[in-house]
């Protein structure tokens, strides 16, 4: 599908890690400071991952490309918590 949407694809995958990375710092106890020390770093990385790749001239995807890919990550995530 060519660099444009290879692209799209690894910026909006880094979005959704980092929302993902964020919903666990919001769990994380205020005083667990060496979990959310790690847990920020990972989410600044992927910030910095997605702007680069968009940078880089990536493609937004189309709406029903991102929601299947929240979907695939919310199985993903769903059977690694009961595994």
């Amino acid at each position: 599908m060519g660099d444009r949407v290879s692209l799209g694809f690894m910026a909006e995958t880094e979005k959704q890690v980092e929302q993902h990375l964020q919903g666990h710092l919001d769990r994380l106890p205020p005083a667990d400071a060496a979990s959310r020390a790690v847990v920020e770093q990972m989410r600044v990385d992927e910030v910095h991952h997605g702007r680069t790749a968009t940078a880089l001239g990536g493609a937004e995807l189309p709406l029903p490309a991102r929601l299947a890919m929240r979907l695939a990550a919310k199985v993903m995530t769903t059977t690694a918590h009961y595994l």
